[in-house]
């Protein structure tokens, strides 16, 4: 039987060697593309055996390999390599593709900041999707590349201060226009800031040429902080006034350490250091609009000197006598004594308010005869809260200046929404979205720009008051006119009413109320006035409808009747909704507030 010997295999893939007289050479010899995989030992010595790192360690290798063989009986190294091409695709690289991250750096700077929406957008475009892990650790790695390193020292704050204080040639760029930093084992002269905590204190206010200019025609502020902008928990005081379309006008934003009488006090004064840098004349508000905090009415009164009006928020006022007004038991009571506050909340002087007031403390307390503890409970509640401490809340305490805060408190929400998407940033992060806040609030008050948010000085009439108004100058109402050396009073009846007696002219005119239901019986009369000579949309009325928006289908109606101007002819044929049509035939509403208006 003949032996045949069978031949050794062979690979079909043969190795290129290359000899090293010691390891460092051989080690150094190797490019970065190589990792370290596994180690075999051996006769010949230990094998070390090489990967290409541009394939997932736990997927797929790459054909492509190398190992170094250490030899046993010397210090020689031997690098063998394979001679077979590399296999992996672009897909299989590591981290993020060049491309896709100039993606996403693009959409987060197109404000699409959410890794979920980022996600989909590069789904839409059908570019190869990151997961959300690398997705997330490029953001990190991109918003600290953007916004600078999450920590930032108080030194480093002053010296951003500091950078950022000249006044820019451009109107809309944002700039520090004051701060103060207050280091804990410094002395200072009013040492109020840092004896609480012995806490380092900052406060900055931040603003543009164009907000300040704004400010210098303002008569009135609105006051409020927001939270939940910065992770450190520090507050962002935001202060502006409101136009005559009710539209809210920011001046600037403030970051401050806390929320104290001395912050509020700083940013009031800051607006009056911007004035000066812009050289305006100091502002002299004749009404603070704010909700009951007295860090923010002492600031005030702190800052400005002259006399002026404490509005107190009307919404943020309702919703504490709602919460209240819960405890007393009887359901009818609760309903009654809540439509009985908000006809006093449309009271149009502060002598009719007091007036009125009273004669609500006299109804309900029964002339001391009141037995329901409940209702005893929140009769002190209210003539302590907001009869002597917080009385500004009523419609007629000042004119074309609103009654609530709601325009402010809505922007607050913008910030949130679209200034930070909801998230909330570390303060040194915080610095460069404040700046790019205040830069869009400019733009959108640039002229130049689309859909501009200029400052209105005139009250805008919508055509669904024109509309109103020219059904209302068509009715048969009969309206009493006295005219006197500089103006006309027209005396108009209410709601389904036709017309005024003599008799109820003068109990209107005399305001001898004895009882609470005659002060709501003189809502049945409205008295608007014209001035002789004068531009018809100076007119004032004192129904409700004007004390909110600052004109009302009286003003507008009377005239048209006068023939003092003429509705658009859209107005003639707009019909007009059930509700709106209701008020021309004058039914009366349920709601007691609803049919004041009329």
């Amino acid at each position: 039987m003949e032996v045949v010997k069978v031949a050794q295999y062979e690979s079909d893939t043969s190795d290129e060697e290359e000899t090293f007289d010691n390891a460092g050479e051989a080690e150094a010899s190797i490019e970065n593309q190589w990792s370290k995989y596994y180690t075999n030992y051996t006769e010949d010595g230990r094998k070390v055996y090489y990967r290409c790192n541009k394939a997932k360690r736990r997927g797929p290798q790459c054909c492509a390999s190398i190992y170094l063989l250490y030899h046993a009986d010397s210090d020689k190294v031997t690098v063998y390599e394979t001679e077979v091409e590399h296999e992996h695709h672009n897909d299989q690289i590591r981290g993020i593709n060049e491309d896709v991250k100039k993606v996403i750096e693009d959409l987060f700077n197109d404000s699409i900041k959410k890794p979920k929406l980022i996600l989909r957008a590069l789904q839409t475009r059908k570019i190869n999707v990151p997961t959300l892990a690398q997705l997330n650790n490029y953001l990190v790695y991109y918003r600290k590349k953007k916004f600078g390193s999450q920590e930032i020292s108080l030194g480093e704050l002053e010296q951003w201060c500091k950078d950022n204080q000249n006044i820019p040639i451009n109107e809309n760029e944002s700039f520090v226009v004051s701060y103060q930093i207050f280091y804990n084992d410094e002395e200072y002269e009013d040492d109020e800031d840092v004896e609480d905590d012995g806490e380092n204190k900052f406060r900055f206010f931040i603003s543009s040429v164009r907000l300040l200019n704004i400010a210098s025609m303002s008569q009135h502020i609105h006051a409020d902080a927001t939270y939940k902008l910065i992770w450190q928990g520090f507050p962002v005081l935001v202060i502006g006034t409101t136009d005559f379309n009710k539209v809210f006008h920011p001046f600037g934003l403030a970051i401050c350490s806390n929320e104290k009488t001395k912050d509020f006090q700083f940013i009031f004064s800051s607006i009056q250091t911007g004035m000066q840098k812009i050289n305006k004349p100091l502002l002299k508000p004749i009404a603070l609009v704010s909700d009951a905090a007295h860090s923010i009415k002492n600031g005030f009164k702190n800052v400005f000197n002259n006399s002026y009006n404490e509005i107190m928020c009307w919404a943020h006022m309702k919703r504490k006598i709602e919460n209240r007004i819960c405890q007393i038991d009887n359901k009818d009571i609760r309903k009654e004594l809540m439509e009985d506050i908000e006809m006093l909340q449309v009271s149009n002087s502060t002598a009719v308010f007091k007036l009125a007031s009273s004669l609500f403390m006299k109804k309900w307390n029964m002339n001391n005869k009141q037995k329901n503890q409940s209702i005893l409970d929140f009769l002190n509640y209210f003539d302590y809260e907001w009869l002597k401490s917080n009385d500004g809340w009523y419609e007629g305490l000042q004119l074309y200046t609103p009654s609530t805060n709601n325009a402010l408190e809505a922007t607050n929400k913008t910030i949130k929404d679209d200034g930070t998407f909801r998230e909330r940033h570390v303060l040194s992060r915080f610095l460069a979205i404040s700046s790019n806040i205040i830069n869009n609030w400019s733009i959108e008050r640039d002229a130049s720009s689309v859909n501009a948010k200029i400052f209105a000085t005139e009250t805008t009439i919508s055509l669904e008051l024109w509309t109103l108004s020219y059904q209302w100058a068509k009715s048969i109402k009969d309206i009493i006119c006295i005219p006197n050396n500089s103006s006309k009073k027209y005396y108009i009846p209410a709601r389904d009413l036709q017309s005024i007696t003599q008799s109820d002219l003068n109990k209107y005119n005399t305001k001898k109320w004895t009882t609470f239901n005659q002060f709501k019986k003189s809502f049945d009369i409205w008295c608007m006035e014209m001035e002789n000579d004068s531009y018809w949309k100076t007119s004032k009325c004192n129904c409700p409808a004007f004390l909110k928006n600052y004109i009302c289908k009286h003003v507008v109606g009377m005239a048209i009747r006068l023939k003092y101007c003429k509705p658009p002819s859209t107005a003639k044929t707009v019909p007009i909704d059930s509700e709106f049509q209701a008020e021309s035939d004058g039914i009366v509403f349920i709601s007691i507030e609803r049919a004041v208006m009329e």
